[in-house]
């Protein structure tokens, strides 16, 4: 079963645990948006308590609105019959979310935390510089129903709770040399599968979409592929007609392997040579048209290729071994009460 990402995680990488772009769930994000936006286990009154953290109430709604969060990642990454499986697990880890990022909220009040304008600022071009643009990054939050002003505060919030973690946590920058030793402890973990990278347009069939408008879809999609195969350009086609985020960038998806996409579509793109492009492939998403860019033969990855990458994540490592520490300290030290049982911790 899929771990669920750590609060920490959620918390402090900035609304990643939100954002991922097709190429990373490993299926179209249409599967996000089929998938995302409507379980929730906490039933009852949706202002109801969920759970109460020294003097603030957590309601039924708050705590649901986190598990759809987390249903955002869990989506392409856990077989959609399995999800439904797992929904206590789901439940409890929105609700221990939730009071940690309350206890974190209250510590960084307590401890009169601030950031200027320009640390958000930065922030925000971090991110949009990874989504390629301002429009991509409105279309993912429009996606998961994030307002731009929820994000902003979001963004806000998120780097005062760095700060705070920051003060209350000494980890030291990883060596090059603790890098290695890891990658040569480790080297299974960096042999690379074959993979390719592929570009997409997608016209998306909705469940709801009747046969007179899955057919209209279809031959859409069919002259989009005539005009490819007549030598149209396929990324300005991509940009202008794909119903997939990956438009702002041609449709590109980036490098993935095998077992990161649907089946129809992964064979469908290992098929391909780099320059062809396929018919059109239907998925569970719609009518796709692909392109394969690049191939890339299974491998180990060198040292000085993930050096980089390897560093960030063991000192990431690092700081969310701190950041567990720190926040079981506020919860030893907080009033944390349950409805259902009507007993407290403290």
């Amino acid at each position: 079963m899929m771990k669920i990402v750590s609060v920490m995680t959620i918390l402090i990488v900035v609304v990643a645990f939100a954002f991922c772009s097709c190429s990373k769930e490993g299926t179209d994000t249409s599967q996000t948006q089929t998938q995302g936006g409507s379980m929730s286990t906490g039933g009852g009154d949706p202002q109801a308590m969920a759970v109460k953290v020294n003097d603030k109430i957590i309601t039924n709604k708050d705590v649901a609105e986190e598990e759809n969060r987390l249903l955002q990642q869990l989506a392409g990454q856990v077989d959609p019959s399995q999800l439904g499986q797992m929904r206590e697990l789901v439940h409890k880890q929105a609700v221990n979310n939730m009071v940690d990022r309350e206890l974190l909220r209250q510590a960084v009040e307590n401890e009169s935390i601030t950031v200027d304008q320009s640390e958000v600022d930065a922030r925000i071009a971090e991110i949009t510089e990874r989504f390629g643009s301002r429009e991509a990054l409105s279309e993912r939050l429009e996606m998961i129903g994030m307002t731009e002003e929820a994000f902003l505060q979001e963004m806000e919030t998120s780097l005062k709770m760095e700060k705070l973690l920051a003060e209350h946590s000494d980890v030291k920058p990883v060596t090059e040399e603790e890098a290695r030793a890891y990658y040569e402890q480790n080297i299974d973990r960096f042999k690379q599968p074959e993979r390719i990278r592929a570009s997409h347009i997608l016209i998306q069939v909705k469940p709801e979409d009747s046969e007179a408008e899955k057919k209209m879809k279809r031959q859409e999609a069919e002259r989009l592929l005539g005009e490819i195969r007549n030598g149209a350009d396929f990324a300005q086609l991509a940009a202008q007609y794909s119903d997939c985020p990956s438009k702002q960038r041609g449709g590109d998806l980036g490098y993935f392997g095998r077992g990161q996409m649907v089946k129809p579509f992964e064979d469908a793109a290992f098929a391909l040579k780099p320059g062809e492009v396929s018919g059109i492939v239907e998925t569970q998403f719609g009518y796709h048209i692909i392109k394969v860019t690049e191939r890339q033969e299974a491998r180990t990855v060198p040292f000085e290729e993930t050096k980089e990458g390897l560093i960030n994540y063991l000192e990431g490592q690092r700081k969310q071994q701190a950041m567990q520490s720190y926040v079981e300290q506020l919860r030893q030290a907080a009033t944390i009460e349950y409805p259902d049982s009507g007993s407290a911790q403290q």
